[in-house]
């Protein structure tokens, strides 16, 4: 699994070098259990079995001593402990001054708006701590070399900003439309290779959601695909096939959801009737949306955070490569019409949508994606569109289960969220649109990429053993998105975040097309899963490179 293999990189180096001290070692403990010593057998003779049910015996999860609402969960590796995510307390780190005290500046740090990330690796330690400072989240695993190099720009990234007071609503002449269609394949037959065994079903419809916003200059289409990705060939034929109906500025963003057949091809099957199906009702889509377009009374956004205790949106998201660094906002944009009601919800948050896997269950779904998306549209009305953000490297489900009701249970519980945001959304202060696109060229030297490339399913370009693929920066009203092809890690989402002026600050991963994990290169590792499913050791810097310039635009 993804999961134990992420553990067995992050904490192999411990294999070769000399830990600590004895003394030392007791800190690195989970309620006086010692990291690589203590075993599964050890733990649930002194404190019992797990009275939190899940769906193996490996993840152990026990209720936080602060909040009944919240849990410890721990990580083996060879059946030790190897990592405790904590949301208790710990009396030795109550707040950031005593463990500032204890270990002196981080490492690295990321400060969100309502809490903060502190990177202790060489210590063995990171911390989440709330605004005020105060300890929410202790991680505790056997010191690992420090992840962030000395001097790194991301060092310590500051994303707290001072917002403006809410304003009355300022009028817009945008046109906003907005629509959904089924993208749930016609037949089973033909959607998996040949050879394969396993029977098909569908456990959950499967959509194409679409909205428009127009001004008289300008108009933007985003487009949210409950699919695991699409091919560059296909998206430049909805794009193209858009453009000529006189929508020059399409965003296809994928939800990347595991529980949908492979469309890309690149496990070794082509569906290529089903694709050509994706792209026919994507487009519909996008022509409903625009038979409803109407003017629209103003725009409001907002974001709000999940708190992070232990270092995860306790059985929400974790982080699987990197534990601990987990972006915590859920952002909605909402057209409000004449009505006084939303007109499109535009819903964003980071996560991978795998709580199922289709190998394992067999049956298609949007995974969280598709309740998500309906609790929005029936608490607040209109049109909901869920766009993906920086999932890579590897926000990831942390629920008890991989079934679909614990795929819907998570996307009702998110959908609280989004409807927070909602409710605390602040009127926009600017009106209009603005969209830049460049096309960046990616040399693809990861050998499964570059293989799988040079023998594509459709024509495609590869000159050089490089592709090229789109990167956008776009504003409606004070709302600001750049846009990625791939699955951009959280490092280079918060770089380029910091660097944006939007009220509302949106990654958009998977965007007009699926290059796979664009990694920092401070963190690129030899022979990672990440490193082989990626363009390589490049694709990470240049899409920071680029991200960041497009960032700084400003209408």
């Amino acid at each position: 699994m993804r999961y134990q293999s992420s553990l067995i990189m992050l904490f192999c180096v411990l294999l070769t070098q000399t830990i600590c001290q004895p003394a030392q070692a007791q800190q690195h403990s989970w309620r006086g259990f010692e990291m690589g010593k203590a075993t599964i057998d050890d733990i649930t003779a002194k404190l019992g079995p797990s009275p939190i049910e899940t769906a193996g015996r490996q993840d152990l999860r026990y209720p936080s001593t602060q909040d009944s609402n919240l849990c410890d969960r721990l990580y083996f590796v060879n059946r030790k402990l190897e990592l405790a995510q904590s949301a208790s307390t710990d009396p030795r780190f109550p707040n950031r001054a005593a463990i500032e005290e204890a270990f002196g500046a981080p490492e690295a740090e990321v400060t969100f708006q309502t809490q903060e990330y502190l990177d202790y690796s060489e210590e063995g330690f990171r911390f989440i701590c709330a605004a005020g400072g105060t300890t929410t989240g202790v991680l505790s695993f056997r010191p690992v070399p420090r992840r962030v190099p000395r001097g790194y720009p991301n060092t310590h990234i500051n994303l707290r900003r001072e917002l403006p007071p809410a304003t009355r609503p300022l009028p817009t002449v945008l046109k906003v439309g907005a629509a959904q269609v089924c993208i749930t394949p016609k037949t089973l037959d033909g959607i998996q290779s040949p050879d394969a065994k396993q029977e098909l079903h569908v456990d959950e419809d499967v959509f194409a959601r679409a909205a428009i916003f127009q001004s008289d200059e300008q108009s933007v289409v985003l487009i949210g695909l409950d699919v695991f990705g699409m091919g560059l060939w296909d998206i430049q034929q909805l794009r193209n096939s858009l453009r000529e109906k006189g929508f020059p500025n399409v965003i296809v963003a994928m939800s990347h959801t595991h529980a949908n057949v492979d469309t890309i091809g690149f496990y070794g099957y082509y569906p290529e009737d089903y694709a050509n199906q994706i792209l026919k009702n994507a487009e519909e889509a996008v022509l409903r949306a625009a038979e409803n377009l109407d003017s629209v009374s103003h725009l409001q956004s907002g974001t709000i955070e999940m708190p992070l205790a232990g270092g995860r949106v306790v059985d929400l998201i974790r982080n699987g490569r990197d534990p601990g660094l987990v972006d915590p906002s859920v952002s909605v944009l909402q057209a409000i019409g004449a009505d006084g009601k939303p007109v499109v919800n535009i819903v964003h948050l980071a996560c991978h949508p795998e709580v199922i896997r289709l190998k394992d269950t067999n049956g298609l779904s949007p995974d969280f994606v598709g309740t998500l998306c309906r609790k929005v549209t029936e608490q607040l009305g209109g049109q909901t569109v869920f766009l993906n953000g920086a999932l890579g490297g590897m926000l990831t489900p942390d629920t008890r289960f991989r079934t679909q009701e614990a795929a819907e249970e998570m996307g009702t519980r998110l959908s609280v969220f989004a409807i927070e945001a909602a409710r605390q959304a602040v009127s926009c202060s600017k009106d209009g649109l603005f969209v830049e696109t460049v096309s960046v060229e990616y040399p693809i030297t990861a050998a499964a990429i570059s293989t799988f490339l040079n023998n594509p399913p459709k024509p495609y370009p590869v000159r050089d053993g490089r592709v090229t693929a789109d990167m956008s920066v776009i504003w409606i009203g004070d709302a600001q998105f750049v846009t990625v092809p791939g699955e951009v890690l959280p490092d280079i989402g918060f770089e380029i975040m910091q660097e944006m002026a939007g009220r509302t600050r949106v990654i958009v991963g998977l965007a007009n097309g699926e290059l796979g994990y664009l990694i920092p290169g401070f963190d690129f590792r030899a022979n990672g899963y990440e490193e082989r499913t990626g363009p390589g050791a490049a694709g990470g810097e240049i899409t920071r490179s680029i991200g960041l310039q497009l960032a700084r635009r400003r209408p």
